[in-house]
């Protein structure tokens, strides 16, 4: 949990719920972060860059969150309700906040207007987006991913809201399409933000890179997915939906950082000019070219993780891929290690 600055608390209350329960819940959440599951029927864990804390009694639970800001306690919100409701199917509805109180109806604090203000074409296949946005230091803090929300109707656009239980509350229907793209890079202070889409079809985001101009208004919210990592040892694999995350993972790791990167493009034309450190080998596989990506990126996962446990090890990319190198990569105790990532970016 981060230490180093004022802390943001909310607590609330949630019931009726079983012990059993929030241990399923616990079951689930231990898969993306650290939980322990005390014997006097506490559950802690460190997440989204802060914390949270569930005290069982009589039916009932404390609950507790601590958060760098605004944005990391909404996203921890969003991540409980989600989560308790994939253990029972509306049991978030029976969470009420006590302290910190969210305002029904009002834009999340995750949510900021943003406006186009460039676009480029940087490889045959990718437009890179520049978005000016306000007040957007949060989305340094924790996940590198936002959502852009693109209204269906320009002229009627529907924003998500703050529910009575502090959930967001998405439009329904058809009013936003809300695809997750990686921050490419962000500066808060000039206040703006790249976005690099992948031009892989004639989807509702694809169409919308190549013809959005200057001054198009959509909404983001975020941060989310995974952050940065100080890690001396990276292993970083991906095809090009993973290109941005993986380019941002190694420009901005440690000058000493050892290890391999692994991207596969369709086109030796796709090949970005990408700052990694010296001791970061990074190769770029042309799709049916050579050995393949999940294969190659197997061997490198392993041969790491038997010489360093803690090594960072990330992937994006196909869905079956993804699950098939989770399979492989999992310890001898069924789970992946601590600092492994593998993600289905696509099906």
């Amino acid at each position: 949990m981060m230490m180093n600055a004022p802390m943001i608390t909310a607590l609330g209350r949630l019931g009726p719920v079983t012990w059993r329960e929030l241990q399923s819940f616990a079951g689930a959440l231990s898969e993306f972060c650290a939980v322990q599951v005390l014997p006097d029927r506490q559950i802690r864990s460190d997440v989204h860059a802060g914390g949270l804390h569930l005290q069982w009694s009589d039916g009932t639970a404390r609950v507790r969150i601590e958060a760098p800001s605004p944005a990391s306690a909404q996203n921890l919100r969003d991540m409980l309700a989600y989560m308790l409701d994939n253990v029972r199917e509306g049991l978030a509805a029976d969470l009420r906040w006590l302290q910190n109180v969210p305002q029904a109806g009002a834009l999340p604090p995750t949510f900021r207007f943003a406006t186009v203000m460039d676009s480029q074409r940087i490889t045959p296949r990718f437009q890179r987006i520049r978005l000016a946005a306000k007040d957007i230091a949060y989305l340094t803090q924790g996940g590198l991913h936002i959502r852009l929300l693109q209204p269906k109707v320009a002229a009627d656009p529907r924003w998500p809201s703050l529910g009575a239980n502090g959930r967001t509350i998405w439009p329904g229907g058809d009013h936003l399409h809300m695809p997750v793209y990686t921050m490419r890079a962000i500066d808060d202070a000039a206040g703006w933000i790249d976005v690099d889409i992948y031009l892989h079809g004639n989807g509702p985001t694809c169409l919308w890179a190549k013809t959005a101009r200057a001054g198009t208004r959509i909404g983001i919210t975020g941060p989310g997915g995974g952050g940065l990592s100080d890690n001396a040892h990276l292993i970083l694999g991906g095809d090009e939906t993973a290109l941005p995350a993986i380019a941002r993972m190694l420009e901005a790791a440690p000058a000493h950082a050892t290890g391999q990167a692994m991207i596969e493009v369709a086109y030796k034309a796709e090949i970005q000019p990408i700052a990694a450190p010296a001791g970061v080998a990074l190769t770029w596989l042309i799709r049916g070219n050579g050995p393949a990506l999940a294969t190659a990126f197997a061997r490198a996962a392993k041969a790491a993780l038997d010489t360093n446990p803690e090594a960072e090890i990330f992937f994006g990319g196909e869905k079956s891929i993804a699950q098939q190198l989770r399979e492989n990569l999992r310890a001898p105790h069924g789970k992946l290690p601590a600092n492994a990532s593998i993600a289905a970016y696509w099906s």
